[in-house]
């Protein structure tokens, strides 16, 4: 698909089919969407477009780059879209920019660009006083998509620390898919940044001023972007050390509850071998009730062992005198003052009564 729009001098727009006439004293836009290799040639040639530049735009994976020629520029930009599976991609968009023709190369899920048509058909983008205005008016637009796509994957990754320290084991998965979106944001952002910084310092005859002013807010958005991707990916580093730190909390508590109970039948399993033996002659083994009372003092011996390793702390929840030191700062002893203001009031009044009788 071939859309064309004219702006005249006045700042009219008006659409049609024809993109090798431009209005006097005006500028022509040519968004090329999905086109074939012989329509893209065409338009190239109609606007004396160079043959290699030509080429690149059939080129997948092109990294953001700016190219100065003789009366025109030639940009390799990227948008978001949302691919299948809902997966985060960067379609390219070629772009050609000079000064009375706006010429974009693109396939169908950029949608900043359709944005700009949308707002073009309702009468709000026809401020626009050069192709370049234009330009700078896509790039904010895709700058403007940016951020919330950026917060959403900080929510996300705060989302996965709480996952992390429950030891979910989805959290590896989804670190992982998050981390591939954010590296994939900061490769096409990177040197897009460079891409907009250049082109609002800029002085070649296509950029505006107003059009400058811009693109150097694009650039200061895109900063800011990188950096909060930045932030995003050390994020995403502790989550999985958290992570691995949580497992492991896990596998040591399992090991030391085996070991506890393994230590527990130890003795067990003594008892019970030596009273199990081929003998004749077994201490006990005439006594009434003997099985019954082996049986109890086995039963002890485990609850005894039970009781130890708990005060111990090997099992069970942790001690009283151990809460300060987990929650630290001062809290458990602020908390419970008043606590132990009353109690060692009550004492004190228990001691008054002791001396007075």
């Amino acid at each position: 698909m071939i859309d064309v729009f004219h702006w005249d001098r006045d700042g009219n727009v008006t659409r049609s089919d024809d993109y090798t006439s431009t209005p006097e004293s005006g500028w022509v836009w040519v968004d090329l969407v999905d086109e074939s290799m012989e329509s893209i040639q065409e338009v190239g040639t109609a606007f004396s477009l160079d043959a290699l530049s030509i080429e690149e735009t059939m080129s997948e994976n092109n990294l953001p780059l700016i190219e100065e020629q003789a009366g025109y520029v030639f940009l390799v930009l990227h948008g978001l879209a949302f691919g299948s599976g809902e997966r985060l991609t960067t379609p390219e968009i070629d772009i050609f920019l000079g000064t009375n023709f706006l010429i974009t190369i693109r396939d169908a899920t950029t949608l900043s660009v359709d944005t700009i048509k949308q707002k073009i058909a309702d009468g709000e983008e026809t401020r626009a006083a050069s192709p370049s205005e234009l330009l700078a008016s896509m790039a904010l637009s895709a700058s403007r998509r940016t951020a919330p796509l950026i917060v959403e994957l900080q929510r996300q990754a705060d989302k996965l620390e709480e996952l992390a320290l429950q030891a979910d084991p989805n959290t590896i998965v989804q670190s992982h898919a998050l981390r591939r979106d954010v590296i994939l944001l900061r490769r096409a952002l990177s040197p897009q940044y460079e891409v907009y910084r250049e082109l609002s310092d800029a002085q070649h005859p296509t950029l505006t001023a107003d059009a400058r002013r811009r693109f150097n807010r694009v650039a200061d958005a895109h900063m800011r972007a990188l950096e909060s991707l930045e932030a995003g990916r050390a994020l995403l580093l502790s989550v999985l050390e958290i992570y691995r730190g949580a497992v492991a909390d896990q596998t040591n508590e399992i090991m030391r509850v085996l070991t506890v109970f393994s230590a527990i039948l130890l003795p067990l399993t003594l008892v019970a071998g030596l009273w199990g033996m081929n003998f004749l002659m077994i201490p006990g083994s005439e006594v009434e009730n003997g099985f019954w009372w082996l049986a109890g003092v086995m039963a002890a011996t485990a609850l005894g062992l039970w009781l130890y390793f708990a005060r111990r702390g090997f099992i069970g929840a942790p001690r009283l005198r151990d809460i300060p030191k987990a929650v630290g700062l001062g809290l458990f002893t602020l908390g419970t003052a008043p606590i132990r203001v009353v109690a060692g009031g009550l004492k004190q009044l228990g001691r008054t009564g002791d001396s007075d009788s």
